[in-house]
């Protein structure tokens, strides 16, 4: 296609092809519109006739134009950056929703910034101060334990800047929640495990201060009591040193009678169960079964491919896009009541049991 309007730096009649890096100014003088009119498009704002909104639409399609990230900020008075701190990026895990996170900003026009509060509740109020003072448009945080960051939590929300919690809730405080129904993923694996003939079924956790185990748990206790079944305990929370684990898994399996099952509070739990069980002899599934929670690990990490409960991260990651995105879009909209959803589990079988 050929122009007659004039753009910097070329002539008229030239070719789009052949055009220098095009700016906003130079899209509002094809269209024969000011700019503010092609920021509107832009930014899919009304007050633009429909035939103005196609030509301008036709235009910035044909010429590859892309809006500068500083442009639209400007215009709309955004920082057009999205905060998601996890509390560890070296987890499998937190890596796996991030990317999704990552993509699904990037989708909707946002840069997503990562932060890191490694569990450590002033690290996490570090990050929750600076994007309170303007750094982003809204947040997507995975709470560290536990209720010393209570009242920053209560501060952003007076501000009105949109937040929501995924995985575990801020204890005392009512915002937007997105968490997996852990006790509910405790209860299948169990089942599953009884089910295919197990009674004496382990629950192996070191974290038990988070919310999700604690949940993860309370559904194991509850399902093997219905079923008549001994609990497996470790009667102290393993060691976060997986040395130290390691040696506590091999004195637990030599008990009597020894666990033939063992249900990790997740995947890097369920390989260190994994690679014990396998340096001490043990044949999986026929002599000791594994099953995790969570699906994120790819089948060539593990010795054995690891049959999980699924807590289905992607649609977590979906509904707290779906959620901060209409709350960053619609700051006007009424205050409602915080929305608090369960993601419903679903075992994924695999050899490991």
């Amino acid at each position: 296609m050929k122009f007659t309007k004039n753009f910097a730096g070329t002539e008229p009649g030239d070719d789009v092809s052949r055009m220098g890096k095009v700016s906003i100014n130079d899209i509002a003088k094809a269209a024969g519109v000011c700019i503010g009119t092609v920021s509107r498009v832009i930014n899919n704002l009304d007050r633009v006739h429909p035939g103005t909104r196609e030509r301008i639409q036709k235009i910035i399609a044909e010429t590859g134009y892309h809006p500068s990230q500083a442009g639209r900020a400007l215009v709309s008075g955004k920082t057009l950056n999205v905060l998601v701190l996890v509390h560890n990026i070296a987890d499998p895990y937190c890596a796996a929703i991030s990317k999704i996170f990552s993509r699904r900003w990037h989708d909707l026009g946002y840069q997503m910034l990562l932060g890191d509060s490694n569990c450590d509740p002033e690290l996490e109020r570090e990050h929750l101060a600076h994007a309170r003072h303007g750094s982003v448009d809204g947040l997507i945080v995975a709470p560290v334990p536990g209720r010393k960051n209570s009242s920053i939590y209560r501060e952003i929300l007076k501000t009105g800047l949109p937040l929501v919690a995924i995985d575990n809730r801020v204890e005392g405080v009512q915002i937007h929640c997105i968490k997996y129904d852990d006790a509910a993923a405790a209860r299948m694996a169990v089942e599953y495990l009884a089910g295919k003939g197990h009674r004496h079924i382990a629950f192996v956790h070191s974290q038990v201060e988070f919310q999700t185990v604690k949940d993860r748990l309370a559904g194991y206790r509850e399902t093997m009591k219905r079923r008549n079944l001994p609990l497996n305990e470790f009667q102290t929370p393993l060691s976060n040193d997986p040395n130290e684990a390691a040696e506590a898994i091999r004195k637990f399996m030599r008990r009597e009678p020894a666990p033939t099952a063992l249900v990790a509070e997740n995947e890097i739990m369920a390989l260190v169960c994994m690679n014990t069980l396998l340096q001490a002899g043990f044949e999986i599934p026929r002599e000791a079964a594994v099953v995790a929670f969570g699906d994120t690990l790819t089948g060539h990490f593990t010795p054995v491919p690891l049959t999980t409960v699924s807590v289905r991260h992607q649609l977590m990651c979906q509904q707290a896009v779906e959620i901060l995105s209409r709350l960053m879009e619609c700051p006007s909209t009424p205050k409602q009541a915080s929305v608090q959803d369960l993601i419903q589990p679903e075992i994924i079988v695999r050899a490991s049991a």
